[in-house]
């Protein structure tokens, strides 16, 4: 009796500590489950194109802390940066400085400074600009007579600004972009021939023109 006591004791004993290291692995998976990242906190490195004034030729980007994070050489005030994860970062030239947010959706917002965003693209400037989009439905000028070449021209008082676009064949609308436009009321030509009238202003940065 006392041996078989014994066996009792020992297998309660066995069966016990068999309990406890299978609570204690469950506590151990459940709390590495709980640490694993959520969705919510998955995000997309991204690249950033940059517009600057033509005479900017070097774009300097920090973090919010002031850190350096990348030192861009713009080609006509374009740039496009290495990969960034979203954030707050400053933009540095020799215009001034700007403040802007990367999204996580790839989408950037200027929070202050020197600059404005059209929601892709981060536009840095020591003036108000903004963008006309000009869309010719062909058929239209630009015939294969010569080369199918269009010359769109946006005038002022102060400025003259022009883009040179091409018409393939079978294209159906032809589209020219101003970029960096300052605001003001312009006209719109088209190979030197007046179009219409063209106003970019704070309310109406963006401007779509449709030609028939």
């Amino acid at each position: 009796m006392k041996r078989s006591g014994k066996r009792i004791i020992c297998a309660c004993l066995l069966l016990g500590i068999a309990l406890a290291v299978s609570v204690g692995l469950i506590s151990a998976i459940s709390a590495d489950s709980g640490s694993a990242p959520s969705e919510k906190e998955t995000y997309f490195w991204v690249r950033l194109p940059i517009r600057a004034d033509s005479a900017v030729e070097e774009i300097r980007l920090y973090d919010r802390d002031g850190n350096p994070v990348q030192t861009l050489r713009a080609t006509n005030g374009a740039a496009v940066s290495g990969l960034l994860q979203p954030g707050d970062y400053f933009a540095a030239t020799a215009l001034g400085c700007t403040e802007f947010t990367l999204h996580e959706n790839a989408s950037v917002s200027v929070n202050r400074g020197c600059g404005r965003s059209d929601g892709n693209r981060l536009c840095l400037t020591n003036e108000p600009v903004g963008t006309v989009t000009v869309e010719r439905f062909t058929p239209g000028p630009g015939s294969a007579d010569d080369g199918g070449w269009v010359d769109y021209t946006l005038v002022s008082e102060t400025a003259r600004l022009r883009e040179v676009v091409r018409r393939t064949d079978g294209q159906e609308v032809l589209t020219c972009t101003f970029e960096g436009v300052p605001y003001g009321d312009y006209v719109l030509e088209e190979n030197g021939v007046a179009q219409c009238r063209v106003t970019v202003d704070e309310g109406s940065p963006e401007v779509a023109v449709s030609l028939p």
